[in-house]
């Protein structure tokens, strides 16, 4: 067998997969991204794979570049930000040939986008011979239009993703995100794991706005036992895991009210004891458990201020807190190492996203995040998720992005 240029990565690698005897696809992706290979050598296939690699990196240059330009204003460089927009197009046809003979999604885009907040969550799958997933970290998202690949957008995509061990910033990867079955979505989704299952909740587009649930048994690769709750919102919904069962917060409808509610389940299709929360809401809550206690965290109906509530056993809410700050978007909560975590988006022109952490849920602090980029990348919608390696946050605005704080 011909070693291919990963060197000591992809032999380890190669011979992983012929132990496995599975179809044969392996990612080199902590060097080269999605550059995908097959175990045997296939000339055919490595001219396409270096021509996008090549493709890709050069592109990726080019924009960040013309992006520093584009906001930055210079008007002396404004040729450089017509060819970055005008440039788009031609990506875009150029990721249909080649992600097509590859095998990829050609309706994704070269950055994923969404309109919404999306969501995270950290997961150890053990499959059923006892192996550990690669990639533990799933991002979901609610799909933004694109004219140019003729999307309507609201369709549910993610990414499987690796550890991040160490702090930076990165934009998700572009042509191997997933869709889920099809599902199209009103509002950001929710995320969690829980019974070695990851679990995957957002509200319908369906007159009603339902809320959905779907779980994955294999680490995200598929989807199944799809079920629609009899409850609605207009807003996305929020997943939790609390004394070995999943609980799952959302909106009321507006008509009633939009006052929290909150339901839990053992296996994730029989759901039960919905119960509503002392809280109106602007936008969909956030659930988290640190120790002993459930958190959610939602921003008022009439003023946008974030509001904190605890439960020590999952029905009852109380220890009520209103903070000064205000968002326009839905929360983001998240505990790590002996604290909760709460990061918004600043409710403003700036939109900044900002962070703060707590060791009881009353008494907050708040946290400068040095990996954000500077603005307007900064900004967005947040989402949070804890992992055995550090607290990882990732946004959408609409372009996704990821970073770890470790």
């Amino acid at each position: 067998m011909l070693m291919l240029p990963c060197k000591n990565y992809a032999g380890a690698e190669i011979g992983r997969c012929a132990e496995r005897r599975d179809d044969g696809y392996w990612r080199c992706d902590e060097w080269a991204g999605d550059w995908s290979y097959k175990c045997r050598w296939q000339p055919a296939k490595f001219f396409w794979h270096a021509l996008v690699w090549i493709a890709k990196w050069f592109g990726k240059a080019y924009h960040w570049f013309a992006h520093k330009v584009c906001v930055s204003w210079k008007l002396t460089k404004a040729l450089v930000c017509v060819l970055y927009v005008g440039s788009f197009s031609i990506a875009n046809s150029t990721a249909k040939v080649f992600g097509k003979t590859l095998g990829f999604d050609v309706q994704a885009r070269t950055s994923p986008m969404s309109p919404f907040g999306p969501a995270l969550a950290y997961g150890s799958y053990i499959d059923d011979r006892g192996g550990e997933t690669k990639r533990p970290l799933i991002m979901c998202w609610t799909e933004a239009a694109d004219p140019m690949t003729g999307s309507s957008g609201l369709r549910l995509r993610y990414e499987q993703l690796r550890h991040y061990s160490s702090a930076f910033h990165t934009m998700l990867p572009q042509f191997t995100t997933k869709a889920v079955d099809g599902e199209v979505s009103h509002r950001g989704p929710a995320l969690a794991f829980f019974n070695n299952r990851f679990f995957l909740a957002w509200t319908g587009k369906d007159p009603e706005h339902r809320i959905n649930v779907i779980q994955s048994s294999d680490g995200g690769d598929t989807w199944s036992n799809r079920v629609t709750l009899d409850a609605s919102s207009p807003s996305g919904p929020a997943l939790a895991v609390f004394k070995n069962r999943i609980y799952l917060a959302w909106r009321g409808k507006p008509r009633e009210g939009s006052y929290l509610k909150i339901m839990l389940s053992g296996d994730g299709i029989r759901w039960e004891n919905e119960t509503r929360v002392l809280g109106r809401a602007e936008s969909g809550p956030a659930l988290a458990t640190l120790g002993p206690l459930l958190f959610i965290v939602w921003n008022g109906k009439d003023d946008c201020r974030l509001n904190v509530r605890s439960s020590q056993d999952g029905v009852a809410f109380e220890n009520h807190l209103t903070l000064e700050e205000r968002t326009d978007a839905r929360p983001a909560l998240g505990g790590y190492e002996g604290h909760l975590y709460l990061a918004w988006r600043e409710r403003g022109r700036d939109g900044a996203i900002k962070l703060m952490r707590s060791r009881s849920g009353t008494h907050w602090e708040k946290v400068k995040v040095s990996l954000f980029p500077d603005w307007p990348l900064n900004t967005g919608k947040p989402a949070l998720a804890s992992t055995n390696k550090g607290l990882i946050i990732g946004w959408a605005n609409p372009n996704l992005h990821i970073a770890g704080t470790t």
